[in-house]
Order: structure tokens, then sequence, then C-alpha cells
């Protein structure tokens, strides 16, 4: 064997045994939005173009599946489903075939984010109301937060250096005590040391979320004066409904509202891969919970409803033109048989 075909056997032999999968799972090769939805009267995984345009059912299974999540390199998808009886993590193929969990054991797991490298996953535990880590294979797992009842959400740095999550509990704001209060926690995974993101505009935060930089979250917030102005007056559900989408830097600073407050509960962002644009959630018309997905520019514009039929959620963006260049392992098995 000449050092030509040694150097490209080598280089085979790593990807193939450093794969993680028996089989060649492919990214999508033009951008997708993967989100869940139960517009065939079960809740599946669904992807579709950034357009709205070409919805197609991933998982046409008669479980519940929820919380979708690409893999860094868009050949994954990790979502949360009941189909073996208890919530817990699963993993497909980009194009839904290859289901598998992510556990050998089972637990009540939910949220799941992938960390930027592909080798480890976060998620939420409500049997204990905490944050974990685990490796893909789900042999290696540790606890890193506890979040209170009904905190969690978690979302990993871009930089793979932290988390940040939903931490519920109570706090005294406006002379009284509120059990709702939900504010955005940070830990670092080397020191797990924590802290408290945009302290002083309590009460309710949620759905954080960074943007591909790593310099600004995406959140949802009930704006506090609002909420003031919600305590003192006894018919506060219009002010409830305007919870809705802003960004700020990841260390403090002015909040920019995204969403306007003029539709009900707009929820759940989630940054397009270039940082441009985000993708969310909100109520449409008068039917409580019939949420659609919308898209807008984080830098002013007019929102662009992408769903329209049953409730949809937990919208998720990949687009291949993020990743770098890297050798494409299936096509480098058919030179090896050529050159053979």
């Amino acid at each position: 064997m000449n050092m030509r075909l040694f150097a490209l056997f080598c280089c085979i032999s790593f990807l193939l045994f450093n794969s993680g999968t028996s089989t060649w799972a492919k990214a999508p090769s033009t951008a997708k939005i993967v989100f869940s939805s139960n517009r065939d009267g079960n809740w599946d995984i669904w992807t579709m173009n950034p357009d709205g345009s070409q919805p197609v059912n991933l998982t046409k299974h008669p479980a519940a599946d929820f919380d979708p999540a690409w893999s860094p390199t868009g050949e994954q998808i990790l979502f949360n489903s009941n189909r073996d009886g208890e919530w817990d993590l699963y993993f497909m193929d980009a194009d839904g075939k290859n289901v598998r969990k992510v556990f050998a054991k089972s637990a009540d797991r939910h949220q799941p984010t992938w960390a930027p490298d592909g080798k480890q996953i976060a998620y939420l535990r409500t049997d204990e109301w905490a944050i974990y880590i685990a490796t893909i294979d789900g042999k290696t797992v540790e606890k890193i937060a506890d979040t209170g009842e009904d905190g969690g959400n978690p979302a990993w740095s871009p930089d793979g250096a932290e988390i940040v999550f939903i931490l519920a509990g109570a706090a005294e704001k406006f002379g009284m005590r509120l059990p709702n209060s939900r504010q955005l926690r940070v830990v670092n995974l080397n020191s797990g040391a924590m802290r408290t993101l945009y302290a002083k505009q309590l009460p309710i935060m949620g759905d954080p979320a960074w943007s591909p930089d790593g310099e600004r979250l995406a959140f949802s917030w009930m704006n506090r004066d609002l909420w003031a102005k919600w305590v003192h007056d006894k018919w506060g559900k219009q002010v409830f409904d305007a919870q809705t989408i802003y960004v700020a830097a990841r260390n403090g600073g002015e909040f920019q509202q995204i969403v306007s407050e003029e539709g009900p509960y707009a929820l759940e962002p989630a940054w397009s891969p270039f940082g441009n644009e985000l993708l969310y959630k909100q109520q449409v018309g008068n039917q409580l919970n019939q949420y659609q997905i919308f898209k807008i520019p984080v830098e002013g514009g007019r929102p662009e409803q992408l769903t329209d039929t049953g409730r949809n959620s937990s919208p998720d963006w990949f687009d291949p033109k993020t990743l770098p260049v890297q050798p494409n392992a299936e096509l480098l098995t058919t030179m090896w048989g050529k050159l053979k």
C-alpha cells in the first residue's frame, strides 16, 4: 500500500470508529426548522423550510413527541417522548429514522439541549426539578443545579462554558410576595459558580436562548411595569397576556423588545443560525393555546407567520451553511473502494 492509500485508509478508519453511530446519518442539505405540532391530531416532530413551506412529519407515532433540538452538525434530532410509557429523551436521525433512547434506565426527563461539541446534552428532570448533563451515550450523568418547581429550560452557551436556566421561586416585589417569580440563572460548568442575570428585572422570565455568537440572550418576559399594574388590578388578565420576547446582552444592559404586546403570549424564542432573526410561538385568535410559529428580524421588522394549522411549539433552526468544511466520510468510503 503506498502512502497516499495508507493516509486515506487512516482517515476513513477514524471517521468510521468515531462517528458514534453504525449508519451514515445525514444533515439536511438546506436550512430546516424542526418543531412539534398536533396538526394531524397527535403531537409529533415536524420539519419545514424557513418560510414555512414543505412541512414533513418525522415521527408519526401514537405517543406524544415534544421539544426537538438539532444536533450541532444537523445529523440528529434530540426530543422528548412518552412512547415507552414514561417521559424520556430520544435521538433520531434528521430524516426521522433510527429512533433510539438516550438512557438505558428511564426517568422523567424533559427540555433537552445539546452541548456545542455534540458530545453531551443537558436536560431537566421534573421528578427532582434539577438540571443534569450527560454524555450522549447516557452513561455519564451529573447534576449541576436545582431549579425549583416549574423552573428549567436549560440552554448551553455556544462556547460550552455555561448553561443558563430558569430558577423558580418566591420573591418580594411591590410590597408583596410573588410565588411565581422566575429568574435567569447561569452556572459555570468548570467552577460550579452561579450568577443571576438581570436580577432587577423580576418577576417573570422564561425560555432563554443564546445567540449564535454567545453575546446575547433572547427570552420571554412580562414587563415589570405591567406586572405592577396587574398586582393592583383585579382584572389583570389582559396584562398577563403581555408576556413577550426580549433580547439583552449576556452581561446586562438595556432590554430590546422584539415582539409587540398586541398579540398574547409570545414565548419560546429560538435564534436563526446567523443570529439575524428569531423564531417564537404566539397565540393566534381567541381560542386558548392555539399557538403558531412566527419569524421576525431581530433588528426590527414585521413578523411572518410560518404555521397556520393546529398547535405548534418548540421551534429550532438548522442551516448547513453554518457548518465548517469537513471531509465527507461517505464520499471517502466510495473513493477507497475505487482506489482498491
